[in-house]
């Protein structure tokens, strides 16, 4: 994911980590602080602190942020119950199966760039 946001140039503001655990600890931490909060969570649902249990402590300080991040589901997985959790959370826009193509990254950028110029 990282070499393809990289390649095409987009996301530039992009940070990366292999472990959601200190992404909620930074949530936490900077609750209050639209300014170093994220708009977009790319979230893997295959890490070492799981994808799930990432969106259930997620859950839990959402509505504390001060800038709420839309997320959007990476997996490669086909279980149903996995495509399910996009109507399970509402802050949990999209799901997009692994390999992500480059299509569905642009329409992404190109939703995020459109609603921050509608909001300066």
């Amino acid at each position: 994911m990282k070499k393809t946001l990289e390649r095409f140039d987009i996301f530039r503001d992009a940070i990366f980590t292999f472990n959601g655990g200190p992404i909620i600890s930074f949530l936490e931490e900077f609750h209050d602080e639209p300014a170093v909060l994220p708009n977009l969570i790319f979230l893997d649902l295959n890490m070492p602190f799981s994808g799930r249990e990432f969106l259930r402590h997620l859950e839990i300080l959402y509505t504390s942020l001060h800038k709420q991040p839309d997320v959007y589901i990476l997996s490669s997985s086909i279980d149903p119950t996995d495509k399910a959790l996009v109507d399970e959370y509402d802050f949990v826009k999209g799901f997009l199966s692994k390999p992500v193509s480059t299509e569905a990254l642009f329409r992404i950028e190109n939703a995020y760039q459109s609603e921050k110029r509608l909001a300066s």
